[in-house]
């Protein structure tokens, strides 16, 4: 087998474990050799390396101040209270026992169970000149006195500020714990309870030791002990103050082992790294690395397209969806924006799980069936395909001057079409359509031969409704994306005089070192910076998406929409099998393509997050008979004419700076029924530019894709997602 497919190999097993951002990490976890064995929970203890070690890469850590000298091997007279903790020095790691501190081991076993059966209790120990918790502890305990002093002013109420000193102790201790984890293949694991937070809850801390600042050996507390038993002993007894370095043992942190990155897996496979050389040469994109160019990002597409499998099965088998909020329906309503000009937090969460992690959202029109217009004038759309391929296979008359498929006069582009074609020996059939933005006719005109004035009416009001939603999804997605960046936040932006509590739970080491010199932005410079993300989002999605209205001061956006209304049937007449894939997997060169759900389902995404075929159709019929069990709403529509399914193109995989990538989809057809469908591509406007500050934000804060397409016309995007890479199969 020669190298080349070996590097196909290789992507196609990992490519579903693709770049993520943290709003959907990767599930497959890591728990075998080497891993495993480095952290055996009957006898191991792991003593960490300092930075110059040659050890084994999976025991090595990253303190946060560098020191090449040998670790400090603690001493009796040190104050370490375990002999064990003080032969193996002050880095060190190991499973906790089952039976500590009088903890009967059937009580361990329940505080197991409470947690997620792969949940693993480690016992740690911490020094404190090789993770610096002395400067880390005064940058939190910075950001919690400019808190208080708020409130308090330069008079903080002496037990205030014990709090904030514990405090700061905890967060510096939990962040050193976090880093030694995060090197030696484990994560902590507090879950969602946010009690888990809290000072003691994610660990029993012990051992407590002073350092010098110049050796960062232990040295004595101000009442001479040499170690103390808590965070509050160590300030009220030893006279702790932020800026002193500390080391400490902490026990039971509740913690599992790290899935591993991408990089560590395809080093692990390639560990010369020829096939990644080779596979650089023949142009493929391996799944760490960075779509960093419109020619990655046509390589990305079609390499996830190759990979997705071909297979078709009917309703009783497709997977219908799962139990994760990004599954369900939201409601039209949901999509708006709060009155102070922020997008909805539940709903930027929900639209983002969706489109990142399954690749569609299903939105219902009718807002759980109490605004019905717009499903009824998505009914009077489904009529007018219905006739009009009525007529196509009835050979009326008035199809023949319907014109073939060709190239649409005014848009600008080689590869916008308009006009009627048929496929397959009639298997699949097409009517391209388009809005005349100069005065609103619905192309190609002969279609309303054939449908009527009502029938062209019904288009025209459907593709307004479809638009309108899939401006406000592109807008929740690059405001997301933006606000993630913080790409509209400038510190000190927001004077503000408001008065605030103190808030000391939850602070970061990131948090820290951004607040800790009084430099970073506060809470109002955020929030400002949410506002204006979304504001451009929505400048964005007015300004750039076409919606085939005309736009004030645009002269070269051309006669005609670049955003096709299509009409289709697909049928299984051709092939032996019971259902078969009548329209190939590909991705769309559009921000949004928005399907209404059908009648008889064929749609599927493949979802990245379980890594199958998935047919959102079937979950939007589920949630319809849960609105109406009885068919109440039937004599005024069909139950499909509520909802719309919104998948993401490759345009908003740019704009979301590759959080959301252009799903990968098919149509799959039956031998019993034909297929109805009605898809709205939302491309963009011909004209314009993608002006990444104006729409997007700080040129600093933009990834490599944005940069390169900053200042370029988006028929020239456009165009330049079209080519096929070489080298590649499609």
């Amino acid at each position: 087998m020669s190298s080349v497919i070996r590097c196909y190999d290789i992507w196609n097993i990992l490519f579903q474990h693709q770049r993520r951002n943290n709003l959907h990490l990767s599930k497959m976890r890591f728990t075998g050799a080497p891993i495993a064995a480095l952290f055996s929970l009957a006898t191991n203890v792991l003593s960490f390396a300092p930075p110059s070690s040659t050890t084994n890469q999976f025991l090595t850590y990253t303190p946060q101040t560098s020191s090449t000298s040998s670790l400090h091997q603690s001493s009796e007279e040190d104050g370490m209270m375990n002999n064990l903790d003080t032969a193996l020095g002050s880095n060190w790691m190991k499973p906790s026992p089952d039976e500590i501190s009088g903890i009967t081991t059937q009580i361990m076993s329940q505080l197991k169970n409470q947690k997620d059966k792969d949940t693993i209790y480690m016992d740690i120990g911490i020094g404190g000149k090789e993770f610096g918790t002395g400067p880390l502890s005064q940058r939190m305990y910075n950001v919690m006195i400019g808190v208080a002093q708020r409130n308090f002013g330069s008079n903080i109420p002496n037990e205030v500020n014990k709090m904030y000193l514990m405090y700061a102790m905890d967060a510096s201790a939990k962040e050193a714990v976090r880093a030694a984890m995060t090197n030696n293949g484990y994560e902590m694991d507090l879950g969602d309870d946010m009690a888990m937070q809290d000072v003691g809850a994610w660990g029993s801390v012990e051992a407590v030791q002073f350092l010098d600042p110049i050796t960062g050996k232990p040295i004595e507390g101000e009442d001479g002990s040499k170690s103390y038993s808590s965070w509050m002993d160590a300030i009220e007894k030893g006279k702790w103050m932020p800026g002193d370095g500390f080391s400490f043992v902490v026990r039971r942190v509740p913690s599992v082992a790290k899935a591993m990155d991408l990089t560590s897996i395809l080093n692990a496979l390639d560990p010369d790294g020829k096939l990644r050389e080779e596979a650089k040469e023949k142009g493929i994109l391996l799944p760490d690395e960075e779509v960093a160019s419109l020619q990655d990002l046509s390589v990305d597409c079609m390499q996830r397209v190759n990979a997705a499998p071909v297979d078709a099965l009917g309703e009783e088998n497709v997977f219908r969806g799962g139990e994760s909020k990004g599954y369900n329906v939201i409601s039209r309503g949901s999509l708006v924006r709060n009155a102070d000009g922020t997008e909805n937090g539940k709903t930027l969460m929900h639209v983002m799980d969706a489109l990142a992690n399954h690749g569609c959202l299903i939105v219902d029109l009718t807002n759980e069936d109490q605004k019905l217009d717009d499903a009824i004038t998505m009914s009077k759309m489904w009529n007018t395909v219905e006739n009009f391929f009525s007529k196509v296979l009835n050979n009326d008359s008035s199809v023949k001057g319907v014109p073939a498929m060709g190239i649409a006069k005014g848009v600008g582009s080689t590869t916008a079409m308009v006009g009627y074609a048929s496929f397959k020996d009639g298997d699949n059939q097409f009517l391209e359509t388009r809005i005349r933005r100069t005065d609103g006719a619905l192309l190609p005109e002969e279609t309303r031969a054939v449908v009527g004035d009502e029938g062209v009416d019904g288009m025209i009001d459907s593709f307004r409704i479809m638009s309108d939603v899939g401006k406000d999804i592109v807008r929740i997605v690059t405001a997301a994306s933006s606000i993630d960046a913080e790409a509209f936040v400038t510190a000190g932006s927001v004077v503000s005089e408001k008065s605030e509590g103190p808030s000391i739970a939850g602070l970061s080491f990131s948090e820290s070192l951004s607040f800790g010199n009084g430099e970073g932005p506060s809470e109002d410079d955020l929030l400002r910076g949410d506002i204006l993300a979304s504001d451009a989002a929505a400048l964005l999605a007015e300004e750039i998406m076409d919606d085939g209205k005309p736009l004030d001061g645009s002269p070269d956006e051309g006669a005609v929409s670049m955003s096709p209304h299509r009409i289709c049937r697909y049928s299984n007449g051709q092939s032996k099998k019971p259902n078969s894939e009548v329209f190939g997997a590909h991705t769309d060169t559009s921000f949004v393509t928005i399907v209404p759900a059908a009648a008889v389902s064929g749609l599927e995404v493949f979802d990245e997050d379980e890594l199958k075929w998935y047919r959102p159709e079937l979950k939007a019929r589920k949630h319809s008979k849960q609105i109406d069990p009885v068919g109440d709403m039937d004599d005024k529509f069909p139950w499909h004419s509520r909802y719309l399914i919104v998948m993401p193109g490759e345009l908003l995989q740019i704009c979301s700076r590759n959080n959301v990538p252009a799903v990968v989809h098919r149509v799959v057809a039956s031998s019993e029924k034909d297929r109805y469908s009605a898809p709205v591509l939302l491309r963009a406007r011909p004209g314009t530019k993608m002006l990444v500050e104006k729409y997007m934000g700080s040129l600093e804060n933009a990834d490599k894709l944005l940069l390169e397409c900053d200042g370029m016309k988006m028929e020239e995007i456009h165009d330049a997602l079209q080519v096929k890479p070489s080298g590649q199969k499609q």
